[in-house]
């Protein structure tokens, strides 16, 4: 029943949490469990809800609003700490740098490794797939386990966001490529001079906002969704991808410095009510029926899982001279978490013709596992040091 998708939806945000509470399931990402609560009410299960257009445009504003809160986590006091070169390696950005850079190199030989064996196809594709971080996912989890802060927390969260803006960048000028519409590509530069416009712009305002912000005009929010639309309508004006311009309009919120209180209020608009949809939509489109009757798709989930694990496997070492072994282990275990961006990446590429319903699907699913399994064991390497 097409028309009661939206409240069986929201249903299921508000059980997900619950179920995980009740049963005590503390090491499963929130966003998993919504994922997976709308497998089970979607088209592998109960076929409760249909994405109509309302739906849609909620699901698409989640992404849009996690990727945002992405960009404000970012701590840019972190990235001008050192000057130097000879400290600049061991700064949290010197790291990050390298440990993305490691990924890329990684990534490549896995696409081609995959390409030469007939694999999978799309050599670019599946590097971009490889390089991506579940940002979104690790915010949560360094959170909750008091990391965020750090500078250990923040040299993750720096490879992260390398993570998900560098494979943004590749995937809008592949994109554009495949479409030939070069325009696209060229005009990438076009996003982030109006970044840096609007940030001008609103930063010598932004504090006179305290003078006359009231709880019924609540202008630091006004203006948060306003960054949030004018960047990402101008992304996709010039060809991009909407989640570049978030990912800009939360890097430029940041960098206006909001109050404690406004992003407390961000971050509840955004994972109350947006960004859960997202996720259960997500479930509520993979058709895990038609992946499991595929037996060449099938064979992708155990494929991409490893590539998605070794990919990231060699972030140990660029880790280990700066924090040890236990928290390089932690660090590369917890890069491996892939979903936030593997999701926009496949709708292209299907978009694109390059690759079918099913492979997306098993692609998903190998992302997902990687959510499960990321997140459990870096717990279990942080907290045992905390035990020892």
């Amino acid at each position: 029943m097409p028309e009661f998708s939206l409240l069986i939806t929201l249903f299921a945000a508000l059980a997900a949490p619950l179920i995980l509470a009740r049963f005590k399931i503390t090491k499963m990402p929130g966003s998993i469990s919504e994922i997976i609560m709308g497998i089970l009410i979607g088209k592998t299960g109960l076929n409760l809800v249909q994405p109509d257009m309302t739906l849609k445009y909620l699901s698409n504003l989640g992404v849009i609003m996690l990727i945002f809160l992405g960009g404000m986590e970012i701590n840019f006091d972190l990235i001008e700490k050192k000057k130097s070169k000879a400290e600049a390696k061991g700064s949290p950005l010197g790291i990050a740098f390298g440990g993305f850079s490691s990924i890329l190199l990684m990534s490549l030989i896995l696409s081609g490794i995959m390409y030469e064996t007939k694999m999978f196809d799309n050599f670019i594709l599946a590097t971009i797939l490889f390089c991506t971080i579940a940002m979104g996912v690790l915010i949560s989890l360094l959170k909750e386990t008091g990391l965020l802060e750090k500078e250990y927390g923040q040299t993750i969260l720096l490879t992260a966001a390398l993570g998900e803006f560098i494979p943004l960048l590749a995937l809008t000028i592949y994109s554009a490529i495949q479409q030939k519409n070069y325009i696209s590509a060229f005009g990438l530069p076009v996003i982030f001079l109006i970044a840096i416009l609007l940030l001008r712009r609103f930063k010598p305002v932004y504090k006179f906002f305290d003078n006359i912000n009231k709880s019924t005009t609540q202008l630091d929010i006004r203006l948060a969704f306003f960054l949030i639309f004018a960047l990402v309508t101008f992304a996709e004006q010039i060809g991009a991808e909407s989640i570049l311009g978030a990912f800009l309009a939360g890097a430029v919120m940041k960098l206006l410095q909001p109050s404690e209180e406004t992003q407390d209020k961000l971050s509840s608009m955004g994972y109350g009510f947006f960004i859960p949809i997202f996720f259960i939509v997500t479930g509520v489109n993979l058709n895990l029926r038609t992946l499991f009757s595929n037996p060449k798709a099938l064979a992708l989930i155990p494929v991409f899982l490893i590539a998605f694990v070794l990919s990231k496997a060699i972030v140990y070492f660029v880790f280990k001279p700066r924090f040890g072994h236990r928290l390089s282990l932690a660090a590369a275990v917890l890069t491996t978490t892939t979903i936030t961006l593997v999701l926009p990446i496949l709708e292209v590429g299907k978009s694109l013709k390059i690759i079918s319903e099913t492979q997306a699907g098993a692609i998903t699913l190998a992302a997902i596992i990687t959510c499960l399994l990321g997140p459990t064991i870096f717990n279990k390497i942080i907290n045992s040091g905390r035990a020892s």
